[in-house]
């Protein structure tokens, strides 16, 4: 048995790795989005085996979300490299790692709060594909104006820090439910009891936050990149990284957890420069659900099946009109693992968390999938961690069968493997 997992367990009770006791608070705060992982067990996690390694200068988070595991990476002084497909976890994550131009901040601050409540500002109503439907009419009105407003920064670290203090204003007068992470309208008179304090909220949340963030520097060594994990790994050359620290999807986007739907309102007012959006990704965001098509085990059609025992045996249980989408995930899952393989270096490793979702009422095993594969690539798994989640953002019913309500997991595997 390897030092390392004496190291992960050594003093710690049952249940430690739970976190049940821990809240996101500070820069993780600064922005909602779903499903995100537990700073302190990042931050645990990656210091243990960076101290037992003693030569790790680099993690990779190619599924990076709102940027956890990247943020406490760079807090231990190791440089961090993401990827995700989502232009919003792009713009939060980049904002949380560049940091703000304090030296400006004060006057554009004093700018911003003058602006907002003159009368004399001139602003364009915003206007996307069924706007009226997610918002009342002096919503529209309020946040168009801040829109213009944030438009006008001139510097640009500043300016993409508005719009993250923005996302949660949006989502809080959105007439979308909160039980839910899928775009579904709220009673009507739930949206005409909304008491409007937009531009008020959205003040304190920029006088609030900016205290959380570090001082913007040229020298700030960071990498993201918006786009197809799969296809921007290929890009990476072989045995770069010293450490990949990640969650990957536990299934396609549209079935699981549909981070594109959450974030489609939102970044449909950001200006699309400031989350990387160009004409080459703007696909994306072609529509309200593009983002969960274009994610892992999306759009893609296999008519190949892997060469998996694990797989093989669960596809045998469900019935056939449910499994293609599940042989698109796994395709896309185990080509992301390819490329992970073959750019970690040799005798570093990987840590995965992961959870076994449910499909036709029966649970899905990526987790066994995960270490079948790794196993084969000549991996060894050092550590399994089982933990609870009561903590983890998701939504109370994720999807219906048959009428029923299927209810989130609640258990996650931490798997720590060495190349």
């Amino acid at each position: 048995m390897e030092k390392l997992i004496e190291l992960i367990f050594k003093n710690k009770e049952e249940g430690y790795w739970d976190f049940k006791k821990v809240h996101s608070v500070g820069i993780h705060k600064i922005a909602n989005y779903p499903a995100t992982m537990v700073p302190d067990m990042q931050y645990e996690l990656i210091k243990i085996i960076a101290e037992y390694d003693g030569n790790i200068k680099n993690v990779l988070d190619p599924f990076h979300g709102s940027g956890v595991t990247l943020v406490e990476s760079k807090t231990l002084g190791i440089q961090p490299y993401g990827i995700d497909i989502n232009p919003l976890a792009h713009l939060i994550t980049k904002v949380k790692l560049e940091g703000l131009n304090k030296k400006y901040l004060k006057s554009s601050l004093r700018r911003m709060e003058y602006e907002i409540f003159s009368r004399d500002i001139d602003y364009k109503k915003h206007h996307f594909n069924n706007i009226n439907k997610w918002f009342r009419e002096d919503i529209i009105r309020d946040l168009s104006k801040l829109k213009q407003i944030i438009q006008n920064e001139k510097v640009a670290n500043i300016r993409r820090y508005y719009w993250v203090c923005l996302i949660n204003i949006i989502k809080k007068y959105s007439n979308t439910r909160t039980t839910t992470f899928k775009l579904h309208m709220k009673l009507a008179e739930d949206i005409s009891k909304i008491e409007n304090k937009v531009f008020e909220d959205f003040i304190e949340a920029i006088h609030r936050n900016h205290k959380y963030l570090s001082q913007y520097s040229k020298e700030n060594k960071y990498e993201l990149k918006l786009g197809d994990s799969v296809e921007l790994l290929k890009t990476y050359d072989k045995e770069k990284f010293d450490l990949i620290c990640t969650s990957p999807p536990y299934g396609d986007n549209a079935t699981t957890v549909t981070y594109g739907q959450y974030s489609m309102l939102p970044i449909y007012w950001i200006d699309y420069k400031d989350m990387d959006i160009t004409t080459s990704n703007l696909k994306l965001v072609e529509n309200y659900s593009s983002l969960d098509s274009f994610s892992m085990g999306g759009r893609k059609k296999w008519d190949t099946l892997l060469d998996s025992k694990v797989l093989s045996e669960f596809l045998d249980t469900i019935i056939d009109a449910k499994k293609s989408k599940v042989i698109n995930f796994f395709m896309d899952y185990e080509n992301s693992l390819k490329e992970l393989v073959r750019i970690l270096k040799k005798d570093k490793y990987m840590v995965i968390t992961l959870g076994n979702r449910r499909v036709d009422n029966k649970k899905v095993p990526m987790v066994e999938f995960s270490k079948e594969f790794l196993v084969s690539k000549g991996f060894k798994i050092i550590a399994d961690l089982q933990r609870e989640i009561p903590m983890k953002r998701m939504p109370k019913k994720v999807s219906r069968v048959k009428d029923k309500s299927v209810h989130s997991m609640n258990q996650e595997h931490i798997l720590i493997a060495k190349k």
